[in-house]
């Protein structure tokens, strides 16, 4: 009974650990966002904005790794396998970044999380994995759902809607490619190993199209790097205290702070068929979760 309370407990860490990387990422985001949106250079300043964020992440994840010894630069910066993996995030970012800067914050973060579905029909179609029905019906569901916050027939904001799309299947292949890697590398080294290849790229797309930046949108900036940090540290630590099955569900509580954020800081409010459609992607993923679960696929 005593060993079934301390496991519950450890769980319960967990879950907390998961909702505080949540609520850190969305900050990041919505400071992000911002910035965006106040710069008068608007996504040209993109570019800056996300390597100053960059450099402060990387060196606060780099005092982690120096404090746990696991610091090793030569290792860490010619290894294929974290840049190929940084590489991967750096593009998802890019196409994050169109979508946030186009879109309201909740739906922003209701078609990224996409990714439970998309890992699994790529799972069925190109690693041949099994998926019974109950999951496929998931998927179509899930697929669904996006129509119905995309709203064709509307269209509100255009096609900005594809960019979180195109994120979504980017970091549907990170995540694939991760399961292949991880055992070789901590955590936290894949971490920082990312933060570095985003910097690298996004710091190149400022060097073709540099803007200013004043002091205040640099210390604006160097929060955002904290909030992004400390979620990072987060997401990573809860794998110690709880199984990926039991913290799943709760990466979609994100939304709830993009909707929050975004009624407090921009002023959105999503109209109806988006708050549907976000039900029933968000029933879907947490369905393909359980499945997986009960399957002891994750």
């Amino acid at each position: 009974m005593v060993k079934y309370f301390n496991n519950q407990t450890v769980e319960i860490k967990g879950i907390i650990l998961m909702l505080l990387s949540q609520f850190f990422f969305s900050t990041n985001d919505t400071v992000i966002k911002y910035l965006l949106s106040t710069n008068p250079n608007g996504l040209n300043s993109l570019g800056e904005i996300v390597f100053i964020r960059g450099l402060v992440a990387t060196l606060f994840l780099s005092f982690i790794l120096n404090y746990y010894n696991k610091l090793n630069f030569k290792f860490l910066l010619t290894s294929k396998p974290l840049i190929i993996r940084g590489f991967i995030e750096s593009l998802a970012g890019i196409f994050f970044f169109l979508g946030l800067a186009l879109l309201p914050l909740a739906e922003t973060y209701v078609l990224l999380n996409l990714v439970p579905i998309l890992i699994t029909a790529s799972g069925a179609i190109f690693l041949k994995e099994v998926v019974g029905w109950r999951r496929w019906s998931a998927v179509l569901l899930g697929f669904f759902g996006v129509l119905v916050v995309i709203n064709p027939g509307k269209l509100e904001y255009g096609y900005a809607f594809i960019f979180p799309l195109i994120s979504a299947i980017f970091i549907t292949q990170r995540d694939v490619y991760t399961k292949k890697i991880q055992n070789n590398f901590d955590s936290f080294q894949i971490a920082f190993m990312t933060c570095v290849m985003v910097t690298l790229v996004f710091g190149i797309q400022m060097v073709f199209n540099f803007q200013t930046i004043s002091i205040k949108e640099l210390l604006i900036i160097s929060s955002s790097a904290i909030f992004l940090s400390i979620g990072y540290v987060c997401s990573i630590t809860t794998i110690k205290y709880a199984s990926l099955s039991s913290t799943s569900v709760f990466r979609y509580t994100i939304i709830i702070w993009g909707v929050f954020y975004g009624y407090v800081m921009f002023k959105e409010v999503p109209p109806f068929t988006s708050i549907i459609g976000s039900m029933i992607i968000i029933s879907s993923g947490i369905f393909i979760i359980h499945r997986q679960k009960k399957l002891k696929l994750i």
